[in-house]
């Protein structure tokens, strides 16, 4: 066994933003991507869930035996420049590397800041919002290829990103480090503009209560124009629709929140209603954007 943390029978409340108290038999927890490495190498007998920042994830049950192993990658975190190019391990949260940037004096990453995950989710859903996603910044990642056994580096061409998606989700790979371009800026000029994003996101989303992010991805009507998810649930009376602590927030309809002790079954009731009003009255197929274990 390699140089990391194990734990059995843990609970996940702290480790996930919708602090559902689901248990778990194996967590463990590298502190290094040597010891990361080790970990998948270890464990590759089991199913390897990553979780990094907890965000955008929902657990599916309340238990997951000893066929799954939890790897927790927020100690995996270092970010540094080099030269031309900001390289950050898998486990750096967006928040961190958005205010290292600022005080680097570099340009075009405030966008991250506010955004509630780790550098490694984000590459692999294209993280990002207004016309900015990490995608554009990518130089390079290093990956670990389960299928080789080996570490590799990554170039992204054109098309490897695209709306939510990146092409890690269909090859071999978990993420441990990549290499983002960095863009000058002015420190003042950079610092207004997150000051601003987070003021905007915390008017708008519903930060009073836990939530795992954004759940369904913007959908397109029949003749591909883009919809609102909000605008869908409010035209459907879904907007504070409760099942348990789980509900449709009031404040923006675009989250599920957990007004307490919201229980795995209270959230999965709550998503299938939604998609069931939705698909009867507009016949529009809702898609989680969460990532669901």
């Amino acid at each position: 066994m390699g140089n990391y943390f194990v734990l059995n029978h843990a609970s996940m409340k702290r480790y996930n933003t919708l602090r559902l108290d689901v248990t778990v038999h194996t967590l463990v927890m590298p502190y290094s991507i040597e010891s990361f490495v080790s970990a998948i190498r270890d464990f590759k007998d089991k199913k390897i869930v990553i979780v990094g920042n907890g965000s955008n994830i929902y657990f599916s049950k309340d238990y997951y035996d000893e066929s799954y192993c939890f790897i927790i990658t927020n100690l995996i975190n270092d970010v540094e420049l080099d030269g031309d190019e900001i390289v950050c391990e898998a486990g750096t949260r967006l928040h961190r590397l958005a205010w290292f940037a600022c005080e680097q004096s570099l340009g075009e990453m405030a966008f991250l800041e506010d955004i509630p995950g780790t550098v490694g989710g984000a590459l692999f859903m294209n993280a990002g919002q207004w016309q900015y996603t990490i995608g554009q910044y990518v130089n390079w990642i290093e990956v670990y290829n389960t299928e080789k056994e080996e570490i590799q580096r990554i170039t992204p061409d054109e098309g490897f990103f695209a709306y939510r998606y990146s092409r890690l989700n269909d090859l071999p790979v978990y993420v441990l480090r990549c290499g983002l371009k960095a863009v000058p800026g002015n420190y003042n000029e950079v610092l207004s503009q997150m000051l601003e994003y987070r003021h905007e996101r915390y008017v708008k989303q519903p930060r009073n209560f836990a939530n795992a992010g954004s759940v369904f991805k913007r959908p397109k009507d029949k003749n591909g124009e883009w919809l609102f998810v909000w605008k869908l649930f409010d035209a459907v009376d879904l907007r504070g629709f409760r099942v348990g602590d789980a509900l449709v927030s009031e404040k923006h309809p675009g989250f599920i929140v957990n007004a307490g002790n919201a229980k795995v079954e209270d959230v999965a009731a709550v998503i299938n209603e939604c998609k069931k009003r939705v698909k009867e009255e507009f016949d529009v197929e809702l898609e989680l954007e969460w990532r669901v274990i």
